[in-house]
């Protein structure tokens, strides 16, 4: 059934235009209507809110007994994607972790290029610290694009003197957008989700600077002193080595780091987690990590620093 079931998704999703094939306008559109196959939990609740200019959503599990709040950015190749067509996942992850979810939509290229995403993920950051959250309550996640910006993100918070938060978890990250890493070619016949003409394309949309910029591409970064990170990631799909060489810098730098390598997945399989076992498997685990509370000894130290 399973097999089956994988196989489905596979062949629909090498059946979808790209968006070079029908302009970006489209491509968002034919995005958001793939929302309409998740049926959200009625026990979830979902409430609007405005971060300055920014449209955002709070997505509240009804049975929630934490003080904990997950800042989810999206994926979408930074043109895409939005509060609407990752609420189902959002909510997922809000419900294994046990968390409420503040889900963005952060402005998207080509309109808004490099770096109007990453002031908004900034930004939104900066609005939970005022909500009297510590740090250490906060949790980041990110999908695809979104994880790249999610790392991005924790080094801009690093950079400008604020505290990190507990954790990070990503999934299937894309961190390098020079796209020089093998798996891009190694599996490109194995993913129907990129390819690196799609990657190319979207990353020149995203920014037109030097693609090496630690803040474009995230993997540049010196990750030393980050918070906790789990990484999860396909291993058929071409952003495979992103997520092991990410993983790689980070343990070097002696950032706590897990990383899961899900046999037969592609690019952020959780996102059809409605479907495929793995996938609801792979967010239970990121939502039992998110609920270990890193940096919880350090509270009292993290409210005096305030």
């Amino acid at each position: 059934m399973n097999s089956r079931v994988l196989s489905a998704i596979l062949k629909h999703l090498k059946s979808m235009p790209t968006f070079d094939q029908v302009g970006i306008k489209r491509y968002r559109i034919l995005l958001e209507m793939s929302a309409r196959a998740f049926k959200l939990d009625k026990k979830i609740k979902f409430q609007p809110v405005k971060i300055n200019k920014i449209d955002a959503e709070r997505i509240i599990p009804r049975d929630l007994s934490s003080n904990k709040t997950i800042l989810f950015l999206h994926g979408g190749g930074f043109i895409a994607g939005s509060i609407n067509s990752h609420r189902d996942l959002a909510s997922r992850i809000a419900k294994a972790s046990n968390a409420e979810v503040l889900i963005i939509n952060y402005r998207l290229a080509p309109e808004y290029p490099y770096p109007a995403g990453l002031e908004d993920a900034l930004m939104s950051y900066k609005w939970l610290l005022k909500k009297n959250l510590l740090p250490n309550q906060i949790a980041l996640v990110g999908d695809s694009a979104g994880g790249g910006l999610t790392l991005a993100l924790l080094a801009k918070i690093r950079e400008t003197g604020l505290m990190l938060p507990g954790c990070a978890v990503f999934f299937s990250p894309w961190v390098d957008l020079e796209n020089k890493n093998k798996s891009i070619k190694e599996n490109e016949d194995a993913d129907p989700m990129l390819d690196k003409r799609m990657l190319e394309k979207t990353a020149r949309l995203y920014s037109d600077r030097d693609r090496t910029d630690p803040f474009i591409s995230p993997i540049n970064n010196d990750l030393t002193g980050l918070c906790p990170i789990l990484i999860h990631v396909g291993k058929n799909e071409v952003l495979l080595d992103d997520s092991l060489l990410f993983a790689q810098k980070a343990q070097k730098a002696g950032v706590k780091t897990t990383i899961e390598v899900w046999d037969n997945m592609f690019h952020v399989f959780q996102y059809f987690a409605r479907y495929l076992a793995k996938a609801r498997a792979s967010i239970e685990k990121a939502g039992m990590f998110i609920q270990q509370e890193p940096y919880k000894e350090k509270a009292d130290e993290i409210k005096a620093s305030i």
